[in-house]
């Protein structure tokens, strides 16, 4: 049978930058179980090298090694590793537990990297606890144990491994004469199931425990002195490998050594580690260094939300970029406004307001969809305002600044806009325009609308949060926010303007050359006209009063017709007493009429064919136009209609912001990883540890990418109730608020897989370098 562990003229070197030095040279040796053996020697002798290439923390240069048989010539890294987990336990002068674990914590590490489940290692983890005399410690973290405590934690954990071959450097250097004889006590008992192979200075000390002696000099093993036989008896030296004696009756239990030696095949493979076992060591170290979670959650943070940052700002400079055009039909072009008429071209009832109102992610509609492009102006004081005329129903009571909300149907609040010269003036006299009459016109000013009552200001809003960046703003225009009395009338007025007019003058036809032909005037009876004086010739002997006049208006929403007498013919001299109108300003209503009220009405009142709804999120537009078109409503988001105003470069601008936010990402994932390794510096003894106890690359992997992948999903929680918080109005920040508008659950999912992404990286870089040397270096280094 093959010797447990054969040297064969083995040499180990370590170069440096300018030199080659000796570990040892030429070593020949054989260890079997059931051998405590003790090598001695002075400092320098090469005792720790010969121990860390047995125990496979080492490699070896010259020479061959062979385990149970096997020669490790050709072993690579995961070779060595599995040989670790199968053959070997370390103990070391320096312990190498893990701090930040409690006694029960470091033994039942090495039981979870051989496979075992959490569930089966207690009761053997509390055996050994016992064996070393530490019950009463079990739940106390080594960093508080003595110096002999430790060593023993680290005898019970090695013996946890339940592995062949104990290694052990100086395992007494440390201890007092009474810890040292313990331990030495222990590993003697433990010899006689293992080849325990231990490195001491102090050999009197080791003299009355082991059963072989080497010294070494110089890199050379100068003695092999034989101080007792192996501590297995005679009938086990008899026990084949299977565990039936010579004589053939079968002998149970030592089926793992036949003459003090074992059989490879007979030693039993630890099994994988468990994958349940990797998340639990992962959460375990994610909290259990207080410093350490502090340090990462702040980079973890900070990255969260400079990639969220950085991810907001691309969504806004593409949805920015989408919106680089314009509509020469429609004034405000605001992404979140929708057009809606209905299938059947009718006019809008209440039930159909109903239905928009309450379609999913509208927020508000506007009914007369005239007067948010076409707007209105006035005077107010000496200052000129324009602008878009809105439903009260979009303001309360807080968002008024001077004044009050409107109390009757021709009161309306103005809205400032931010850039307006009369900030200033309503900011130090606000009175002076509160309840002040003002007189509407379009923004032209070439038409004036009239009321059934004098329109007069509430209130003023002045907004420090109005966005100066909207389209509104970008026009210089004020917001007007009136009754829907006041809303209707004005749409009747709207009608007129954009209607042509056929005038029938006693079967005369005229078309009208005007933008606007006909008028009202309240002094005018009902089914009269009043015509101008040139419009006489059209009748016989230009005899108009009492004769016949019918009118058709037209425009791109219905067709309406009116019969009438004529009862005054208007001229320069009477216009002014019959119709307020200027003397200097008859002409100006060339080839006009002039109707009653109530006609003007039946006229031009057929209600709304055409109003705009504005989204809570205009990144749902799909949804929301879908769920109007299956009401029965026909749409235009006019987002959709806006015209390309950058050549031609639309998608080069989208490739390189999606080039920038890349390139953003690279470095942040550098700047990362180099803050985040200095952080982690202090676990690379930890990770070595692992190495050292058996732990694969993948266990090792998996275990950091846990950690990492936990801290960062804490601190993207964070980010994320901040985020709530920002939605939901609790914190309220103009610029954050702009920032998070066009981000949608698939953004955030998208930003969640690019945090996941970076740790996954991050933590396989950073366990690639750990593996990038030997377990030995790696752990020098990291000590």
């Amino acid at each position: 049978m093959p010797h447990t562990i054969e040297l064969r003229k083995v040499s180990k070197y370590y170069a440096g930058e300018d030199s080659v030095s000796m570990g040892f040279s030429r070593i020949d040796l054989d260890l079997d179980i059931g051998e405590f053996v003790a090598i001695t020697g002075e400092s320098g002798s090469g005792k720790s090298t010969l121990l860390n290439v047995i125990s496979g923390l080492d490699t070896y240069e010259e020479g061959e090694m062979f385990v149970c048989g096997e020669d490790t010539t050709a072993y690579t890294t995961e070779d060595y590793e599995v040989y670790r987990k199968t053959y070997i336990g370390n103990i070391f002068q320096d312990f190498n537990l893990i701090n930040s674990y409690t006694v029960y914590q470091n033994i039942e590490v090495v039981m979870l990297l051989n496979g075992k489940k959490r569930s089966e290692c207690r009761s053997r983890i509390l055996e050994l606890i016992d064996l070393v005399g530490l019950g009463e410690y079990r739940r106390t973290k080594v960093s508080k144990l003595s110096g002999g405590q430790k060593q023993r934690v680290a005898i019970a954990r090695a013996l946890a491994k339940d592995a062949p071959i104990i290694v052990a450097d100086e395992p007494t250097g440390n201890l007092d004469s009474a810890s040292a004889d313990i331990v030495m006590e222990t590993l003697c008992k433990v010899s006689k199931d293992k080849l325990v192979v231990i490195v001491t200075h102090n050999y009197e000390q080791a003299e009355p425990y082991v059963t072989r002696k080497l010294t070494m000099h110089d890199g050379k093993i100068i003695e092999d002195k034989r101080i007792a036989e192996p501590r297995l008896t005679e009938e086990e030296y008899l026990t084949d490998t299977t565990g039936t004696e010579l004589g053939g009756e079968e002998r149970p239990g030592r089926a793992a050594r036949a003459g003090g030696r074992a059989s490879r095949a007979s030693i039993e493979k630890p099994k994988k580690m468990r994958w349940t076992s990797e998340l639990l060591l992962g959460i375990r170290n994610t909290f259990n260094l207080p410093t350490k979670f502090i340090l990462l959650f702040i980079v973890y943070f900070f990255v969260s939300t400079a990639v969220l940052s950085q991810y907001a700002t691309t969504k806004n400079s593409m949805h920015e970029s989408d919106l680089l055009g314009s509509n020469e039909y429609f004034i405000n072009a605001s992404s979140d406004r929708i057009i809606v008429k209905k299938d059947d071209e009718s006019s809008f009832g209440e039930a159909d307001f109903e239905k928009v109102r309450n379609t999913p992610n509208i927020k508000s509609i506007v009914k007369n969809d005239l007067a948010v492009d076409s707007g209105v102006s006035f005077t107010m004081g000496d200052f000129y305002i324009e602008g878009p005329v809105m439903p009260t129903d979009q303001i309360s009571e807080k968002d008024i600044t001077y004044g009050h909300m409107p109390e009757n149907d021709y009161e309306v609040v103005i809205k400032l806009d931010p850039t307006s010269d009369a900030l200033v003036s309503v900011s130090n006299n606000s009175d002076a325009y509160i309840e002040q009459s003002i007189k509407m016109q379009d923004m032209s000013q070439m038409q004036t609308y009239s009321f059934k009552e004098p329109i007069t200001i509430a209130g003023i809003i002045i907004d420090d949060n109005i966005d100066e960046d909207s389209d509104y703003s970008l026009y210089g225009y004020s917001t007007i926010y009136a009754s829907d009395t006041v809303s209707n009338e004005l749409m009747i007025s709207m009608m007129a303007s954009m209607s042509k007019a056929e005038l029938n003058f006693n079967g005369t036809k005229v078309m009208s050359e005007n933008e606007r032909a006909v008028y009202s005037a309240p002094d005018i009876p009902e089914g009269k006209v009043y015509i101008l004086e040139d419009q006489s010739y059209y009748y016989k002997d230009q005899e108009a009063v009492g004769k016949d006049f019918s009118l058709k208006v037209t425009n791109r929403f219905f067709e309406s017709k009116g019969d009438y007498k004529v009862a005054q013919m208007i001229t320069e001299k009477n216009c002014e007493s019959l119709l307020n109108i200027p003397r200097d300003e008859y002409d100006m209503y060339y080839n006009c009429v002039f109707i009653n009220d109530k006609d003007f009405r039946k006229l031009f009142d057929k209600g709304y064919y055409q109003i705009s709804a504005y989204m809570e999120n205009e990144q749902d537009s799909e949804d929301t136009l879908k769920a109007l078109n299956d009401q029965g409503f026909t749409t235009l988001a006019i987002k959709d209609s806006l015209t390309d105003s950058t050549g031609g470069f639309n998608v080069v601008i989208s490739l390189m912001t999606y080039g920038r936010l890349l390139l953003e990402f690279i470095i942040l994932f550098f700047i990362a990883y180099a803050v985040i390794k200095l952080i982690m510096r202090s676990r690379n003894q930890y990770y070595s540890t692992l190495r050292i106890l058996g732990a694969t690359k993948k266990n090792t992997d998996n275990i950091l990418k846990v950690e990492l992948v936990l801290m960062m999903i804490i601190a993207y929680a964070v980010d994320m109730a901040f985020v709530a918080l920002v939605k939901l109005g609790y914190i309220r920040i103009k610029e954050v608020s702009k920032l998070l508008y066009y981000l949608t659950p698939l953004d955030y999912g998208i930003l969640f897989g690019l945090l996941l992404l970076m740790s996954l990286l991050i933590a396989n870089r950073y366990s690639r370098n750990i593996f990038t040397r030997s377990a030995m270096k790696a752990f020098r280094e990291g000590a």
